[in-house]
C-alpha cells in the first residue's frame, strides 16, 4: 500500500562537483512525469524515464537532476555574437539615436551564451542511474510511510460501515416481518374503497402481500454489502489497498447502499444508509491518495 504523495532527495559526490536529485509527487489519475535535466544530460532522459516507470504507475511526478560545481558545465559567452552585435549597433546608433549597447541588452539576445561542449553524460551516466535508483527507493519509503498514516482512517471507516450494516440488518429483519401484514392491510383498504371487499380469497390477498413485501426485501443487498466489507478487511490485512481498485470497490458499495435506501420503509434504516454514504465518501476521498 503506497501513497502517491511523497518527497525524496539524494545528493551524491562526483569526481568534480556533486549530483543532486529530488523527486516530488502528488495525486494524479495516470503517470505524469516531469523531468528536469541539464542540457548536457539530455541523452540520459529516456533511460531515466524507463527507470521511473518500473516503480511508479500513477501520480504527477517532478524529478529534477542537477549537476553542481562541475567545471565543464560553465557556460561560455558567445564572443562572435557579441562582436557582431556591437559592430552593428555602433554602425546604426548615430542615425537611429541609439544609446550605448549595454551588457543587459546583449544578454537578452538569443544565443548570448553558448551551451558547454561536454561529454558529461558519458562520464556521469553510472552515477546518475545509481542516484535515481537510490532516489526511487527513498521515495517509495516515503510513500509507504504516508500510506501507513492513512491506514487507521480506512480501518475506522470499515468499522463504521460494519456497525451501520448491523443496524441495517436488524432493520431489514424487522421490515421483512412487518411488510406482509402492512401490504395486506393496504390491499384490503383499496378493495374496500373500490367496493370489492370480500371478493378476493384470503390466500390470494396473502400471496399478493407477500410478493410486494419480497420486492422491498433488502437482505440480499446487505449480504453483498457484507461480502464487500469482508473484501476490504482482507485487503487491509494484507496491505493490498490500491487506489483504482478501492475506487471500484466504493462504486460497488454505493450501488448496494442506493438500492437498500430505495427499498427502506423504516426511518432508522434510511438514516443508517445516509450515514453509511457519508462514511463511504470519506473513504473514497482518502483512496484518491493511494497509487
Amino acid at each position: 500500500m503506497r501513497s502517491m504523495t511523497a518527497f525524496a532527495e539524494v545528493v551524491r559526490p562526483l569526481e568534480a562537483g556533486q549530483l543532486r536529485l529530488t523527486l516530488r509527487s502528488v495525486n494524479h489519475k495516470a503517470l505524469d512525469l516531469s523531468l528536469r535535466l541539464p542540457p548536457a544530460l539530455f541523452p540520459l532522459e529516456a533511460a531515466i524515464r524507463a527507470q521511473v516507470r518500473t516503480v511508479a504507475q500513477r501520480g504527477k511526478l517532478d524529478l529534477t537532476v542537477e549537476v553542481q560545481d562541475e567545471p565543464s558545465l560553465e557556460p561560455q559567452m558567445n564572443r562572435a555574437l557579441l562582436r557582431a552585435a556591437a559592430k552593428g549597433w555602433q554602425e546604426e546608433a548615430e542615425w537611429l539615436h541609439l544609446p550605448p549597447l549595454t551588457a543587459e541588452a546583449f544578454f537578452r539576445l538569443p544565443g548570448a551564451w553558448l551551451a558547454p561542449a561536454s561529454n558529461l553524460a558519458e562520464r556521469v551516466e553510472g552515477a546518475v542511474r545509481a542516484g535515481v535508483e537510490a532516489l526511487l527507493e527513498r521515495w517509495n519509503e516515503g510513500r509507504a510511510a504516508e500510506a501507513g498514516r492513512l491506514r487507521p482512517f480506512f480501518e475506522d471507516g470499515l468499522h463504521r460501515l460494519r456497525s451501520l450494516r448491523d443496524r441495517l440488518q436488524s432493520g431489514a429483519e424487522a421490515q421483512a416481518a412487518e411488510l406482509p401484514a402492512l401490504y395486506r392491510q393496504r390491499i384490503e383498504q383499496l378493495l374496500e374503497d373500490a367496493r370489492l371487499a370480500g371478493q378476493l380469497p384470503a390466500e390470494r390477498l396473502l400471496a399478493e402481500a407477500g410478493v410486494l413485501a419480497e420486492r422491498q426485501d433488502v437482505r440480499e443487498e446487505l449480504t453483498r454489502l457484507t461480502a464487500h466489507l469482508d473484501d476490504l478487511a482482507d485487503r487491509l490485512a494484507g496491505g493490498r489497498l490500491e487506489g483504482k481498485a478501492l475506487d471500484i470497490w466504493c462504486q460497488e458499495v454505493l450501488r448496494e447502499l442506493n438500492t437498500t435506501g430505495s427499498k427502506c420503509k423504516r426511518l432508522d434504516m434510511t438514516r443508517a444508509v445516509m450515514e453509511a454514504k457519508g462514511a463511504l465518501d470519506q473513504i473514497r476521498e482518502q483512496a484518491a491518495n493511494l497509487e
